[in-house]
C-alpha cells in the first residue's frame, strides 16, 4: 500500500511538471482504526506546476491528506539573458488512511 502511494504521489507531482529529487516512505503510525500511510517528498519547478501538483491530490482517491507543506525559492544562478520566473523547492509530507482490520 504505501510503495503505490509512494510512487502514485511521485507521478501527480511529475506530471504537474516538477523534480522529484527524494522521497521516502514514512513508518506507518496506527490511531484508532486506522493506519496512517505518509509519503514524504521534495519537490523543485515553478508555483503553477504546484499548484497544478497540490489540486491533483485533492482529487486522488483514496484520499491523501497534505499533512506538512514547506516552500523556499530555489537556490539558482541565473545569467542575465534568463527569465526572472521564481522557481521553489518543496518539501511536502502526504498521508492516507488504511483502515484496520
Amino acid at each position: 500500500v504505501a510503495a503505490d502511494l509512494q510512487t502514485n504521489v511521485r507521478d501527480i507531482f511529475s506530471k504537474a511538471g516538477l523534480s522529484v529529487s527524494n522521497s521516502q516512505v514514512l513508518p506507518a503510525r496506527a490511531q484508532g482504526n486506522f493506519d496512517y500511510i505518509g509519503v514524504k517528498l521534495t519537490v523543485t519547478g515553478d508555483l503553477p506546476a504546484l499548484d497544478e501538483a497540490l489540486a491533483g491530490i485533492a482529487a486522488y482517491l483514496p484520499l491523501v491528506l497534505v499533512e506538512s507543506l514547506d516552500i523556499y525559492p530555489a537556490r539558482e544562478v541565473r545569467g542575465k539573458s534568463e527569465s526572472a520566473q521564481q522557481l521553489i523547492t518543496a518539501n511536502i509530507q502526504v498521508l492516507s488512511l488504511r483502515a484496520v482490520q
